[in-house]
């Protein structure tokens, strides 16, 4: 989220998207509203569908069509992607796969008041670390193949924690072994099997799974929304309000897992601004405990203030860094990524018989395409 004073439209978007968390009216539309600015602003954020439910008779003819219109492809979207969820979770459970799913289709079913108002562009699966070749093999099974990125398949397997697939239908699916993949935050063998012992049982498209615990929810998508997005998204701080929003939660619990975790600054700067967007939904006691200090923080907020989410997008890799709990991991971190290992680059560009210098020229060649997004 901008530190910066937002727009009149996104003023008013954030509004209602709290009423209707609340289940409440939302705040009538201030006069001289910019209808187009705040379709655009919508549909950039995902938010048309919900935007359709808070506008009402207010919006103009021609808006309300559209919203209309994106409302209606919101349900097909949703029913169409439950279907292929309730096809990947059934063979999962028939070959013995215990299989937690993760963010759109478990929001949309457990914290949004209207399930279509929750977009997911592909299904988030986790499964265990050693089942992660069995449920390769189930996806194939059911004519999913694995969508060819900048990853090997080996390299996936090895050093990463997912890797993608698109079905038959062209929906995609994002396998996941690993909760936190991002290998600059800490992740345990400890953790994870503590992350599987608190799961809840979930009934989604019909079919059995497994959902995070409420804790454990609010610091994934906290440290996914800091991690992959930057900090940028009013969709994804709306996620975190609603799980905030929805019953009691463990503070002292969920505080000593950041910790564990080391994710304490990707909670608190996602807090913060879900605080920003949508009103106090964190005891201040939390928020205070959690603050960061030092050079990096300064740095990050200074960041956070100056510039919008675009740019920040830019400087995601920047952004991640800042965000590392402690200085030794963000050095750490930083050494890896300009010298990693010559097993971790033959996996990684995929290339068995390249000599040293040649995967390292590779390396730094991705490492200026990184460095030339910081510069604009």
């Amino acid at each position: 989220m901008d530190s910066a004073a937002p727009r009149p439209e996104r003023r008013w978007l954030a509004a209602c998207l709290g009423a209707l968390g609340r289940r409440e009216p939302p705040p009538p539309a201030p006069a001289g509203l910019d209808w187009d600015a705040l379709l655009a602003e919508g549909d950039a954020e995902d938010l048309l569908p919900a935007l359709a439910a808070a506008a009402g008779p207010a919006a103009p003819p021609a808006a309300r069509r559209r919203l209309a219109d994106a409302l209606a492809a919101g349900r097909a979207r949703h029913l169409l992607m439950t279907r292929a969820l309730a096809a990947v979770l059934a063979r999962l459970a028939a070959d013995g796969i215990p299989a937690l799913t993760l963010k759109g289709p478990v929001l949309a079913e457990t914290v949004y008041p209207e399930p279509a108002w929750r977009p997911f562009g592909d299904l988030d699966i986790l499964v265990r670390r050693e089942d992660r070749r069995r449920a390769d093999a189930a996806l194939l099974a059911l004519g999913h193949r694995r969508v060819a990125d900048a990853h090997t398949w080996e390299f996936d397997i090895e050093y990463d924690g997912a890797t993608l697939y698109a079905g038959l239908d062209g929906i995609h699916v994002d396998l996941h072994w690993a909760l936190v993949t991002e290998p600059r935050y800490a992740w345990s063998g400890e953790a994870e099997r503590a992350v599987w012992e608190r799961a809840v049982p979930l009934t989604l498209a019909g079919q059995p799974s497994l959902g995070l615990a409420r804790e454990d929810l609010v610091l994934y998508l906290a440290t996914h929304l800091a991690v992959h997005h930057a900090l940028a998204g009013l969709l994804r701080h709306w996620d975190v309000a609603l799980v905030l929003a929805a019953g009691p939660l463990d503070w002292d619990g969920l505080l000593a897992r950041a910790a564990r975790w080391r994710v304490r600054r990707p909670l608190y700067f996602v807090l913060r601004g879900v605080e920003s967007a949508f009103g106090p939904l964190v005891p201040a006691a939390v928020l205070a405990a959690l603050a960061p200090r030092g050079p990096r923080a300064a740095l990050l907020a200074s960041l956070l203030r100056d510039a919008g989410a675009e740019r920040r997008v830019r400087l995601e890799h920047l952004v991640t860094l800042l965000l590392v709990d402690r200085g030794r991991d963000a050095c750490r971190a930083l050494r890896e990524a300009l010298l990693p290992p010559a097993d971790w680059l033959r996996a990684r560009y995929g290339d068995g018989a390249a000599s040293r210098p040649a995967l390292y020229w590779a390396h730094a060649r991705r490492l200026g395409g990184v460095l030339g997004g910081l510069r604009h």
